[in-house]
């Protein structure tokens, strides 16, 4: 800054010092408040100051969350979802937290599930093996499906949609029949992570991290229900909010890392790779297998059953 400028706001200054009038006018065309109401700023604005400067954070935290996703349509309002859900964290809001938690998963299913090559893929594949074919020592290959020795009737459909309908039928029979875009929410989401986020690669070994992430998913809904649904709860769902109600703090934690793993997914598998779609448009429709029944006739004992009773009854 040139000298003769300081020189004039050192003058400016000592003459604010010696006249209160003059002192006031200037503040007022500054748009400062006057010393006296300056030194005295109540703890609201306080708050609202730091309130702003909290909310500056999270709105850079949603742009870094959300940095590099593949679907710009949606971007803008999983930010905003992604902002409400941190201030209501810090407000220990659990039940709007884990509705915005909710509402971003349900954003990028709803979108990811009415793109043609994911639903053509998913269709076409739903009636084939669920899991790869384990070699030692070898990567497996997509198109080198396994027949589970236990359950050689595992089909994909089979691991997404679980449970069965109000006449007592397989989901897994019965679901196949419509596209993907009209599932259910939970099943749309159990084959987005089979889908984009395993590719489609799945081992059997994996099940378990894969039915923990579902499992989560599952718990996540329950408690956005809270804030979301009247009536009666089920005897299903209020076990799950009555297990997480007393470890709200660590349930914080386990759905943000949820949220972040659903949206790795996505950034990772979306859109499908060439490799998928061309894979799932070389296979020929064929019937979901039926799951065979292991049924054992009433009153069966088995020959090493009969022999241990054999053996006791001789001591």
């Amino acid at each position: 800054m040139e000298e003769n400028k300081k020189t004039a706001i050192e003058k400016i200054y000592q003459l604010t010092k010696q006249d209160a009038e003059f002192n006031d006018e200037l503040r007022k065309k500054l748009g400062i408040n006057s010393s006296a109401s300056s030194a005295l700023i109540d703890d609201d604005r306080l708050n609202q100051i730091y309130e702003y400067c909290i909310e500056k954070i999270i709105r850079k935290q949603a742009e870094e969350f959300y940095k590099d996703f593949p679907i710009p349509e949606i971007c803008e309002q999983l930010k905003s979802d992604f902002e409400r859900m941190e201030l209501f964290r810090r407000k220990n809001n659990f039940g709007d937290f884990c509705l915005s938690v909710y509402q971003q998963i349900e954003n990028i299913t709803n979108f990811v599930c009415e793109n043609n090559d994911f639903n053509e893929v998913a269709q076409k594949m739903w009636s084939y093996p669920a899991y790869l074919r384990q070699k030692d020592g070898i990567t497996p290959k997509l198109e080198e499906r396994s027949h589970n020795i236990d359950k050689p009737d595992y089909a994909i459909a089979h691991l997404l949609f679980v449970g069965k309908d109000d006449k007592g039928n397989p989901n897994s029979l019965v679901k196949p029949g419509k596209p993907l875009r009209e599932q259910y929410a939970s099943d749309k989401i159990r084959n987005v992570i089979y889908f984009i986020g395993y590719k489609a690669e799945m081992l059997s070994w994996m099940y378990t991290g894969f039915n923990d992430i579902c499992n989560l998913l599952y718990e996540l809904y329950q408690c956005r229900n809270l804030n979301h649904r009247g009536g009666n709860q089920s005897e299903k769902a209020e076990s799950v909010i009555n297990k997480i109600k007393p470890l709200e703090s660590l349930y914080y934690f386990k759905f943000y890392g949820l949220l972040s793993q659903y949206v790795e997914f996505i950034k990772e598998g979306f859109p499908l790779a060439p490799k998928l779609v061309n894979f799932a448009n070389s296979l020929n429709t064929i019937p979901i297998p039926i799951p065979k029944q292991e049924l054992k006739p009433v009153g069966f004992i088995s020959p090493e059953e009969l022999a241990k009773r054999t053996n006791k009854k001789k001591k």
